[in-house]
């Protein structure tokens, strides 16, 4: 996704953003990358979130990952796809968010 902000301002609010997730084990920064790990929950046995920053044209890129802690897991039941969609709905600008 591309967000028309500078981007220290991005990433800071990707910090914010990270550290509201539910059931989060720790986070880690280096530069340009976000990296999480969630707990273990009756639904998975974790997962591994990544926030890619990076500087653009006109605003900031990022990349949103999650994929499962455990690599034998076969379903996440929906988790992996909830943690980006938080993610995502919480760095994008106020007036993208309520359309």
């Amino acid at each position: 996704m591309t967000i028309p902000f500078a981007v220290a301002d991005v990433w800071r609010r990707a910090i914010d953003v990270i550290n509201q997730q539910p059931g989060l084990a720790g986070v880690h920064t280096q530069p340009g990358l976000l990296s999480a790990s969630v707990n273990t929950n009756w639904r998975s046995w974790g997962e591994k979130i990544a926030v890619h920053v990076d500087e653009a044209p006109g605003g900031t890129i990022v990349r949103i990952r999650s994929q499962c802690a455990f690599p034998l897991q076969l379903f996440d039941w929906g988790k992996n796809k909830a943690n980006v969609s938080r993610i995502r709905s919480g760095l994008e600008p106020p007036n993208k968010a309520r359309a």
